[in-house]
């Protein structure tokens, strides 16, 4: 991609120079809305970190992103999720056809929850009934399945007595770092600039936006689109405070040697048993790491429990690595899950996450020269729409959707 001075980390960027608009934030929101910019044919600056290759001596800013597997479906409440997603899925093969990058894998993505839901505190999310209901609505085929449904469509799986679920077949899992890079990668192509860097103010110079960097370096545009996700309240970039929770997360590795051997869904699973709640989390199918290994993605309840406000409450969680407790969770799990399977050394890895205080992405105007774009746990499946509607608004000033601007709208502390 083109950098601002052909050199991401030593370069120098003039004052003089100016762009339609800046992108802050290089991951899958970030990406998207750069691309969907520079396609408009605006002039467009993206400015984001490289990943840090460890986060044992971490300091700075962490992503949730940094990662090779993410499930992407429409079995979510509420509803404008699955519209999201269902927009973005529809432009991923010609994203991939286009930079010749791919970044998803066709997996099954089931939902399985207590058959009786009564007391279950997480039970909304995981109402089988209505996330059927909202696939239909958005057209996209899925199957309920009973007790004896499950064992027989996944023989390899013990699951839980007294579960039931509900599956979309036509799932997939995205590579997170993958999709970044393809977005970027057509962005680029329709003529944006990258720079490798972190920003750590955000300034008013007459009609413009000035982002100074950690590197000393500013840049110029006519507007501002923040799209750091977990971290924009840490950052310091806006006056206020938004209602956004910023939580640590754990996500277990457990390595397994083949496979070929395992032919398992990716499962999002809420396990009960009597009155009890063992597991609220995820089971990944098995996704190749960086290091050429394969392995299980395990992630808990325990996210609940690592809230963070500062940008030094964040490098710190970072440093530990995660939570080690979430691995005796995670192989309790997938023992009881998968009896046959021989599984390997577990490892954590730290893992950002957010939630807006409506559950819905903030998509809205701070002002008229800056643009906000966050999206919680669901940012990498409904990205590329996320960044359409961002580059929109952005480059318009105005809200020209079908779905409603109110259901967007940022909601800020008092």
């Amino acid at each position: 991609m083109t950098d601002s001075s052909g050199d991401p980390e030593r370069g120098h960027m003039s004052d003089d120079h100016s762009y339609d608009h800046l992108v802050i934030g290089a991951g899958p929101i970030g990406a998207a809305t750069a691309r969907h910019l520079a396609e408009r044919g605006d002039s467009v600056l993206v400015i984001g970190p490289e990943e840090p290759t460890d986060f044992v001596d971490h300091q700075g800013t962490w992503a949730g992103y940094y990662d090779q597997g993410r499930m992407c479906h429409v079995l979510e409440i509420p509803v404008i999720t699955g519209i999201l997603t269902t927009r973005s899925v529809r432009r991923l093969p010609a994203l991939s056809d286009s930079t010749g990058i791919r970044f998803t894998t066709d997996v099954h993505c089931l939902s399985v929850n207590p058959r009786d839901t009564s007391g279950v505190a997480a039970a909304e999310w995981f109402d089988r009934d209505v996330l059927a209901a909202n696939a239909r609505d958005l057209g996209v085929e899925v199957h309920q399945l009973d007790e004896d449904d499950l064992r027989r469509d996944y023989p390899a799986l013990r699951l839980e007595s007294g579960h039931v679920g509900v599956v979309q077949r036509s799932g997939m899992i995205i590579n997170p770092r993958e999709l970044v890079r393809a977005e970027l990668a057509a962005a680029a192509a329709a003529g944006a600039t990258l720079m490798r860097d972190e920003v750590i103010a955000l300034e008013n110079e007459g009609e413009h936006r000035i982002a100074v960097t950690a590197g000393g370096r500013r840049a110029r545009g006519r507007t501002a689109v923040l799209a750091v996700g977990a971290a924009t309240n840490a950052s310091g970039l806006l006056d206020r405070r938004l209602q956004l929770h910023t939580l640590g997360a754990t996500v277990v590795l457990v390595e397994i040697d083949d496979p070929t051997r395992i032919d398992m869904p990716a499962l999002m699973y809420l396990k009960h048993r009597g009155a009890a709640q063992l597991f609220g989390g995820v089971v990944m199918s098995p996704v190749r790491y960086p290091d050429g290994r394969w392995y299980i993605k395990v992630a808990g309840s325990s996210v609940r429990d690592t809230p963070l406000q500062t940008a030094e409450e964040i490098s710190a969680w970072v440093r530990t690595g995660g939570s080690g407790a979430d691995v005796d969770e995670a192989m309790s799990v997938l023992s009881d899950l998968l009896p046959e399977l021989r599984l390997g050394e577990a490892r954590t890895r730290p893992c950002l996450v957010c939630a807006t205080s409506t559950n819905h992405p903030y998509i809205d105007q701070v002002d008229e020269r800056t643009v906000l774009a966050i999206e919680g746990e669901r940012g990498v499946m409904a990205a590329d729409e996320i960044g359409r509607l961002s580059a929109g608004l952005a480059a318009t000033g105005r809200w020209t959707d079908p779905l409603p601007r109110s259901v967007f709208r940022a909601r800020w502390k008092e």
